[in-house]
C-alpha cells in the first residue's frame, strides 16, 4: 500500500461526487469519492492511501486521458517474477510503487533510471487523517 501524506487544498461538492484536491511537497493530487468524510476541512494533513496496482505506467503520455493524476517520476528499482514487476519510482511527493504485468512492463520498454509518467484514478486513492502524537491523549 502506497502512503503519501499532504495538506487538503480545496474540497469541492457535486451533486454526485466529491472532489478532493490535497498537496504533497510540489504534487498536486486530485480524490473523487461519494462525499467527503465529515471530519475532513481544508488545511488538515492527511494520508492518501493507495494500492500499488492502482498505479499505471507510460513511458511515452501522448495527447490527454481520462485519467485525474499524472506525474513525471523516475524507475529506481525493478523487481519482477515470471508475470508481473514491482516497480518502484521516485516522484514528487516520495517514493510510490507500481505493480504491472511483466508484459507490459517489456512492452513498455523501461528500464532503471528512465524517465516516465504515473497515472492515478481519483477514485482509487483513500484519504485518512495524519493525527500528530501531541494531539493523541494518552489512554491512561
Amino acid at each position: 500500500m502506497n502512503k503519501i501524506e499532504a495538506v487538503v487544498t480545496e474540497i469541492k461538492k457535486t451533486d454526485v461526487v466529491t472532489y478532493i484536491n490535497v498537496k504533497s511537497a510540489d504534487a498536486d493530487l486530485r480524490l473523487i469519492d461519494y462525499k467527503a468524510p465529515p471530519w475532513l476541512s481544508k488545511g488538515d494533513r492527511v494520508n492518501c492511501k493507495f494500492l500499488e496496482a492502482a498505479v499505471c505506467v507510460s513511458k511515452e503520455c501522448p495527447g490527454r486521458v481520462s485519467i485525474e493524476n499524472k506525474l513525471p517520476v523516475v524507475l529506481k528499482k525493478m523487481r519482477q517474477s515470471e508475470s508481473l514487476c514491482e516497480l518502484t519510482f521516485d516522484t514528487q511527493m516520495g517514493r510510490v510503487v507500481s505493480l504491472i504485468t511483466q508484459e507490459a512492463y517489456d512492452d513498455l520498454g523501461l528500464e532503471l533510471e528512465c524517465d516516465a509518467t504515473m497515472l492515478i484514478r481519483g477514485v482509487d486513492i483513500k484519504i485518512e487523517p495524519l493525527l500528530s502524537p501531541s494531539r493523541i491523549k494518552d489512554a491512561n
